[in-house]
């Protein structure tokens, strides 16, 4: 484990490779972290957000003229507020274990506890802001929204790697990206088709054995309609879930561009020889 270093100059292959590396030495508290701060909220929002969809497929199927807007409900808008405070307390997971990863020789589950609260809440104003800053660049132009979004890509590993609230977080990663911007976008685009081809894998049979029940006519209206509630709250899990990976692939490349811009890796070796 100790030959795995987290700051050092990676490209888009590293990055990738270094990516699975990391779950691979990491998995047992990784995965603890996950079972305990994560993996129970997102389950009980793909629940509330698959029996919306039930609900919606269950009416679609004794009305086909029924409006889009009836899946819309209490269970819908509870599940999707859960589903974006878990992706928060994924995004805090896995920041947190990187963060402790670098400081420490081993990470301790007691020791991502005890930082998990203040990060978890740095986060989520960072979300909250890149939300605010992205949405208005997709809606004027798309172009603008990806290239802002890309600016601030390596955001949530500055505010918690270098203790930033989410204004300087911003800042910084802004600074960072800058002349690595295609660099920063590959690595986005490759982690978010691995993943989302690894969590395809999953959900496909199943999809593909709910609409041969549909097609075929088997089972009754009420039995379909809770198939493709599972379905579409399985997706959210197995989804979310997944992009761990991308969190993992983000501050590899945020250790990448310290490193190429300042090269703090190479000038702590030289410290230790010296």
């Amino acid at each position: 484990m100790s030959d795995f270093k987290l700051q050092k100059y990676r490209d888009l292959g590293a990055i990738l490779t270094d990516s699975f590396v990391y779950i691979r030495l990491h998995y047992k508290s990784l995965g603890k972290a996950l079972l305990l701060f994560v993996l129970p909220f997102y389950l009980i929002s793909g629940v509330l957000v698959g029996n919306a969809y039930t609900s919606f497929f269950s009416a679609l199927m004794e009305n086909p003229d029924v409006a889009g807007d009836s899946i819309i409900g209490s269970d819908f808008l509870f599940g999707f507020l859960l589903l974006t405070l878990s992706s928060g307390a994924l995004l805090t997971v896995a920041m947190t274990h990187i963060q402790l990863a670098r400081d420490k020789e081993e990470v301790i589950l007691s020791d991502l506890i005890e930082r998990f609260g203040r990060n978890f809440i740095t986060l989520v104003a960072l979300y909250i802001l890149i939300i605010l800053v992205v949405i208005p660049g997709f809606i004027l132009f798309i172009i603008p929204g990806i290239y802002i979004a890309i600016k601030f890509f390596v955001a949530p590993a500055v505010a918690v790697m270098e203790n930033k609230d989410p204004i300087q977080s911003l800042k910084r990663s802004w600074d960072l990206v800058q002349g690595h911007w295609w660099f920063t976008f590959a690595t986005y685009l490759v982690m978010n088709l691995v993943t989302t081809f690894m969590s395809y894998v999953l959900i496909i049979p199943m999809s593909i054995f709910i609409g041969f029940m549909s097609a075929s006519g088997a089972g009754s209206n009420e039995a379909i309609g809770t198939g493709m509630g599972i379905f579409y709250g399985l997706l959210v899990v197995v989804a979310s879930l997944f992009s761990v990976l991308m969190l993992i692939a983000l501050s590899l490349q945020y250790f990448n561009l310290i490193e190429r811009k300042e090269g703090i890796g190479l000038r702590r070796q030289i410290e230790e020889l010296g």
